[in-house]
């Protein structure tokens, strides 16, 4: 099935470097790495402006292997004539870019264009009216990082209940401003086994976290805090994305697996009905635990499943990705989005391998009678597009 000109809805980008004129074949490869660098600490610079860190040319040409880069140098080839690698696709989009910023703008506008790309989730720290998101060719919704106010607050807070109170006007005020919805990292940062920590609690060990000096203060005031953002989300009817923390093994509790596993936020979910009724987007949801975060949205009805990242990174696997969430995940609880940074590449070739995948599953279905062409193309609708749509109230 065919669903190449369907519209493309992002749930999840970061930010487009508007000045990023220019590749060397090493910072285009280095684009694609999520994880440990094999040399020098991260803090001292590198050719590639995103991973911030020493790669080796071993590790550069490790990355050069990995299927999206291959995937992506492929379609880049054929866009420019090119040869089909790294080093001749980079020469051939900083000649076509020729260091002009109004080129690049023009390009990536018809990158959008070609994939019908309406809106982007953008995942940004800056407040809110920064003009960084005037980069995209599409409308920008923004995300509220509540973690940032949490981290920056802690220190100084003279008590849990004044925490609390001071993170809520803060998110309250960035929802009035216009961010759509709100994103964290407890996974990234801790464990997804959330655990229920009263206010009582936290208020005793609060001295502690902020010494940082005993984990489990450490923790259980963070998971204190994620309560009271939960149920303050559900209140606002606004939606929590939480990282899945499987984009990358940069840090030691992320790099630790099974911590990731969704099936470990559920008790905490289930703690209190009123924090079943927050919304919550498990965000870049792939392997290993894709099935788990799709039995978790067919079980729960405010739990939602994210593909960014997954998709494109994993795009020579992600046919599997989609036949797990498809086979036990409500459709129009799957979201696409691309983890896009940088360069607008990203969001191009996600779309995509988005559609490419979603016509050969749907076709295989409807042709062992599983579902009608009619149901086909709903389905491809509601993933490609109406499902983000829908659940950040766009008309």
């Amino acid at each position: 099935m065919d669903f190449k000109d369907m519209l493309f809805f992002d749930n999840h980008t970061h930010l487009l470097d508007p000045n990023l004129t220019s590749l060397t074949k090493k910072s285009y490869i280095m684009r694609f790495v999520h994880g440990y660098q094999d040399m020098e600490p991260w803090d001292k610079g590198v050719e590639s402006d995103y991973t911030v860190g020493h790669a080796s040319e071993w590790q550069v040409s490790n990355i050069e292997n990995l299927g999206i880069v291959k995937l992506i140098t492929h379609y880049l080839s054929e866009r420019f004539g090119c040869e089909e690698t790294p080093d001749a696709v980079a020469q051939a989009r900083n000649a076509f870019i020729a260091g002009d910023p109004a080129r690049l703008k023009e390009y990536t506008k018809s990158l959008y264009s070609e994939e019908g790309i309406i809106g982007s989730v953008l995942d940004s720290h800056d407040p809110w009216g920064d003009t960084k998101d005037k980069v995209f060719p599409c409308p920008v919704y923004r995300l509220y990082n509540f973690e940032d106010d949490y981290f920056e607050l802690l220190p100084n807070a003279s008590s849990f209940k004044s925490l609390m109170e001071e993170m809520e006007k803060r998110i309250r005020s960035a929802i009035k401003d216009g961010f759509k919805a709100l994103k964290g990292h407890v996974a990234e940062n801790y464990t997804m086994e959330v655990r229920v920590i009263s206010d009582g609690e936290a208020e005793k060990k609060l001295a502690a976290a902020q010494k940082g000096e005993d984990r489990t203060a450490v923790e259980d005031v963070f998971f204190a805090m994620y309560r009271h953002v939960l149920l303050l989300a559900a209140e606002l009817d606004v939606t929590v994305h939480i990282h899945a923390g499987t984009t990358g093994f940069n840090r030691k509790s992320a790099a630790y697996v099974p911590n990731l596993d969704p099936f470990l936020f559920v008790p905490f979910y289930m703690s209190d009905n009123a924090l079943t009724k927050a919304k919550v987007v498990f965000l870049h949801q792939g392997f290993p635990y894709t099935r788990h975060a799709g039995m978790i949205a067919y079980a729960f009805p405010n739990i939602f499943v994210d593909t960014s990242w997954v998709l494109p990174w994993n795009s020579y696997a992600f046919r599997t990705n989609l036949e797990d969430l498809l086979g036990v995940c409500p459709h129009k609880k799957i979201l696409f989005g691309t983890g896009q940074h940088g360069i607008p590449e990203i969001a191009w070739v996600a779309a995509k391998v988005a559609k490419a995948c979603l016509g050969d599953v749907l076709e295989s279905q409807c042709r062992m009678g599983f579902m009608s062409a009619k149901q086909a193309e709903k389905t491809a609708r509601q993933l490609l597009f109406e499902n983000g749509k829908e659940l950040y109230k766009i008309k």
